[in-house]
């Protein structure tokens, strides 16, 4: 379970890539691909993260 300071810089992140995408030209297919690649990754390294802390 996340916080909500956590979840605001997530999506803080999430609008500024998007917006970075889109001046950069990016079609919107790819900007879909980049963002669903970020989330997966940042769902990746918080389980791993939780995993890690409950083994110790």
């Amino acid at each position: 379970v996340g916080s909500v300071g956590g979840t605001l810089v997530g999506v803080l992140i999430i609008g500024v890539l998007r917006n970075g995408l889109n001046l950069l030209g990016v079609s919107p297919f790819i900007q879909q691909v980049v963002i669903g690649v970020v989330i997966a990754l940042a769902v990746t390294i918080d389980t791993l993260r939780r995993r890690s802390n409950s083994a110790h």
